[in-house]
């Protein structure tokens, strides 16, 4: 017998102690592992017991789920059938109906009353007028005149849409009984609706559901229907027929997916408290779902005796199969107790030594096996160890060379990281361990010190602030995150600080602000209300012309509309030119408004704002004050010298046409306009003054006008001299006899005009350094162009190109320098591409190249190696100083052959390639293909080895 198995006993002493007495009885490994080993067999033959009576438990399940809800399908598609035979009855008769081409409503009744058969499908058949009014009845003449269902929403839809419905469930308010209606609209001649034909169902007859209503789930299993707000259709207790199932209590979760659409089967409760498994389905013609109850303790029966002779037979598998198992486990421990000593022995060795704890054999056992596991876990920690250390410099090599200030502080304040760069400002190698007042002095913590304590309460901080002088950067913005440090159990444990240099974007904001300024400059200065608005009339800017008459003073633009800037009565004159703005074509009228307590006349020009794809995005409003020139042509019929002395000084062309065509009046302006004098033009045809091409194109106009109607026009003219761009305006000369005796005639010059505007659109779209596109420019075009190569088929490529080291230029030179290097850059980047390349400025130094239709990349590496060479050479010449600029190159080719991509993508892949050009030393190109070699699919392209060829 193995003493081992039995209690460890001690003998007691001659004289018994209290350590003896009180000792705890121990037991052996073996009888423990052989217990355990017993209990684990008997536990795991019980759990794939269960395991696999729940496997078949949830097979069973769901085919008695799958069977019930089948049912309920076919149920569902058998009503549908039902539905649908009873809408194509309703509809034939109703043709039948239409085809009798009845003159009178009261000959419908005397045909209905021929069809007794419809009774077969419908409790009751009725014919509605479109007031609503009854004027035939399957069921007798009596209700005739005397019921009106104009109220009902079936009727109300079928006339509005002209199709038939089936209704909601609703109470006959003759008989009182529970009722859906089947309509159909039945149409006159001329293909309007005459009468609605309605076709009643008796919900309380069970004629829904017919003989499908006998179908049994169990023993008290139902089938009901409801519509999707709850309203009972179809039920075995027909008093809650047209009730909401909320009524008798049954406010379960499964109950209230009749509403949400949903189809399926699920676990319940039903409205007695029983589990149940519920089936749902809906109807197709009518918004109905059928359901099906069957109670869990019915349906799941048969699974529950299965499962109580498992348990049985598990529970004497596992009492046998955990004896045999701790027989055998008995006789496999032995090795343990040698093992054991040998980790001991290992384990106590000095940590420097490698290699085994002392030379030994293995066993070729499980044992052995764990020996030499025990051994190589050793070597390997060890391994590890040194590992680690290694890691955690690379890390910190990392961190050193990130272009930021990166700390970790913990919660009392001590730095418990720092990079170089934060070390190369606090001028100190050994920071870790010390706190941040200490460190940094007291004066520079109490400006930080405010973030810190946010963020160690749990906020993120993010604040830009201004360089230090007295550090040497006083010149530089930088931003600062404060990040806390929070472990998994939501505890602040310390803050994480980064510092970035952001004087380039600072910089680049304030030269929009300035560009943004020099715009506004130019519209203040017109002599015109200027103001631009979006597509949903919403007012972005406004000149000072504009904000004055607006009241708007300096504030911003937030809430201003179109029509609260100019009024209700002039936005009411404005407002039938706006579909015609957003088509895209610019308009010009006259509008009326109050001027200084009188009648003011003004010209409105609306010119659409469109980009590349023609979308209109908004729209400029100018708007000139023409009150003067409206005076003047009213004064025209009251004296012909008061006329002279005053056209002759408005900038304007004025003349009078009789209604032979006869010029009888002109102003001096005709010496500008034709080069002579008036005495010379008047008497002369108009034709003979303008030329043979204007008269022809005039010629519709001045018959419109002689015909009495006011004609306003812009046109193109050339005079001696220079072309000019006219408005005119023909106003008809009808006097007090009705007849029109001739047309006065104003010609506006608004060429200046139109180069304003056309400024207006450009100046948006071009960087004012440069000369060149600008981003917004460029987003519009590369969409397109890269539309245009996939409807072509035709190959696209994007260069991102920027100077290289233009910072060092900007900070050693100035900014002037920088800005004289970026305008030379521009200037020899567009001497060396075709004219039908597209060059655009993004920002600062970055600028792009779009190539369509370039062919082989061997011609596109051709011509990136070409702009390398000349950007090399010769250097640039600024304010009498050399200067050695080279730059980079990032290439984005697409294939004509490959899979479209968008212009984000184009762009972003041309960027990947400019860093990768940029990491292989700068001055060179680089090719992204997206199944080229290397990383991310760059390949990279020296510009002195232009001779390899390239991946095809």
């Amino acid at each position: 017998m193995d003493l081992s198995l039995l209690p460890h006993i001690t003998p007691l002493p001659d004289h018994p102690s209290v350590e003896a007495t009180t000792r705890p009885r121990r037991y052996g490994l073996k009888a423990r592992m052989s217990l355990g080993v017993a209990a684990v067999v008997m536990a795991a033959t019980l759990t794939i017991a269960t395991v696999a009576l729940q496997l078949v438990k949830n097979r069973m399940q769901a085919s008695i789920s799958a069977e019930e809800m089948a049912s309920v399908t076919n149920i569902a598609e058998a009503i549908d059938e039902k539905f649908a035979s009873r809408r194509t009855l309703l509809q034939t008769f109703g043709d039948s109906i239409e085809t009798q081409g009845f003159k009178d409503a009261t000959q419908i009744q005397p045909f209905l009353e021929k069809h007794p058969p419809l009774k077969q499908a419908f409790d009751n058949v009725a014919v509605i007028d479109l007031n609503g009014n009854l004027v035939a009845n399957l069921n007798g003449s009596q209700q005739i005149g005397a019921v009106n269902l104009k109220d009902r929403d079936y009727f109300l839809r079928t006339i509005a849409t002209k199709v038939g419905v089936v209704s909601q469930p609703y109470r006959n308010r003759i008989n009182g009984l529970a009722q859906v209606a089947i309509t159909e609209p039945l149409f006159d001649s001329t293909g309007q609706v005459r009468f609605v034909m309605s076709g009643a169902v008796n919900l309380q007859d069970r004629n829904i559901l017919g003989s499908l209503a006998d179908v049994k789930f169990g023993h008290s299993g139902y089938l009901f229907i409801a519509t999707t707000d709850g309203t009972v259709v179809d039920h075995p207790l027909t008093a809650r027929i047209l009730h909401n199932v909320g009524e008798y209590g049954s406010d379960k979760a499964e109950t209230r997916l009749v509403s949400t659409g949903f189809e399926g089967s699920t676990y319940g409760i039903d409205e007695t408290g029983r589990p149940a498994l519920f089936a749902f389905k809906h109807i197709r013609q009518t918004d109905w779902v059928v359901g099906a109850m069957y109670p869990q303790d019915e349906a799941f029966a048969s699974i529950k005796a299965i499962e109580r002779g498992t348990w049985i037979g598990a529970l004497i598998l596992g009492l046998a199969a955990g004896a045999l198992a701790l027989v055998v486990v008995r006789r496999q421990l032995n090795p343990l107790g040698e093992l054991h000593e040998h980790m001991r022995f290992a384990q106590s060795r000095p940590a420097g030594l490698e290699g085994p704890a002392r030379p030994r054999s293995y066993a070729n056992d499980e044992i052995g096996d764990l020996s030499r596991t025990f051994d190589q876990l050793i070597t390997e920690r060890r391994r590890v160890e040194q590992s680690l250390a290694h890691s955690e410099a690379q890390v910190r090599t990392i961190a050193d060379n990130i272009p930021a200030l990166v700390s970790h502080v913990d919660a009392s304040l001590h730095y418990t990281f720092t990079n170089a760069h934060v070390r190369g400002v606090l001028q100190g190698d050994a920071l870790v361990g010390k706190s941040m007042p200490d460190a940094r002095g007291a004066a520079d913590f109490a400006l930080v010190e405010p973030y810190y304590r946010r963020a160690l309460a749990g906020e993120t901080c993010i604040v830009e602030k201004a360089g230090d002088a007295a550090r040497g950067h006083g010149d530089r913005t930088f931003k600062a995150h404060y990040i806390p440090d929070i472990d998994a159990q939501g505890v602040v444990r310390g803050v994480f600080a980064m510092t970035f240099d952001v004087t380039e974007e600072v910089n680049m904001r304030r030269a929009l602000a300035q560009q943004e300024r020099r715009l506004r400059d130019v519209t203040d200065n017109m002599p015109a209300l200027v103001g631009y608005f979006d597509r949903e009339l919403n007012c972005h800017y406004g000149n000072s012309r504009a904000r004055q008459m607006a009241q708007l003073g300096d504030g911003p633009m937030i809430g201003v509309t179109l029509r609260s800037s100019l009024g209700d009565s002039v936005y009411e004159q404005i407002a039938p030119h706006l579909p015609e703005v957003m088509a895209g074509k610019p308009v010009h009228f006259p509008v009326r408004a109050p001027l200084r307590d009188k009648q003011g006349h003004f010209q409105v020009n609306i010119v659409p704002d469109c980009n590349v794809q023609g979308e209109v995005l908004g729209f400029y409003l100018m708007s000139f004050n023409i009150t003067t020139r409206m005076e003047t042509e009213l004064r025209l019929a009251e004296s012909e010298l008061r006329l002279r002395s005053i056209s002759d000084n408005m900038p304007a062309l004025i003349t009078y046409i009789d209604r032979s065509e006869n010029i009888t009046f002109i102003n001096a302006a005709s010496g500008d306009w034709f080069g002579q004098t008036p005495s010379k033009i008047l008497g002369r045809h108009f034709r003979d003054v303008a030329g043979t091409e204007v008269y022809e194109q005039r010629k519709p106009m001045l018959a419109r006008a002689l015909a009495g109607e006011r004609v306003e026009f812009e046109t193109s003219t050339q005079s001696p001299g220079h072309d000019r761009v006219t408005q005119v305006i023909y106003v008809p000369d009808t006097r007090a006899d009705g007849v029109t005796h001739g047309i006065f005639s104003l010609a506006l010059d608004i060429t200046r005009l139109k180069v304003v505007e056309r400024q207006l659109f450009e100046l948006a779209r071009i960087d004012t350094l440069t000369g060149l596109p600008n981003r917004l420019a460029f987003n519009e075009y590369l969409p397109a162009a890269v539309a245009r190569a996939r409807q072509d088929g035709a190959s696209i490529a994007l260069m991102f190109l920027d100077v290289d080291r233009f910072k060092a230029i900007n900070d050693t030179l100035g900014h002037a320098h920088g800005d004289a290097v970026l305008v030379e850059y521009a200037r020899r980047l567009q001497a060396n591409v075709r004219g039908t390349d597209m060059v655009a400025r993004l920002a600062g130094d970055e600028f792009v190249l779009v190539m369509e239709d370039i062919g082989s990349p061997d011609a596109i590496a051709t011509v990136a190696a070409k702009i390398v060479e000349q950007i090399n050479a010769p250097p640039f010449m600024v304010e009498g100083a050399h200067i050695e600029v080279s730059t980079s190159i990032g290439i984005a080719y697409q294939r004509a052959r490959d899979a479209a991509i968008s212009a984000a993508e184009l762009l972003a892949r041309a960027d990947a390639a400019l860093y990768n050009a940029k990491a292989a030393g700068r001055n060179r190109y680089a090719f992204f293909f997206p199944d080229g070699p290397g990383v991310g699919g760059i390949v990279e392209v020296n510009r002195d080895s232009r001779s390899g060829e390239l991946p095809r």
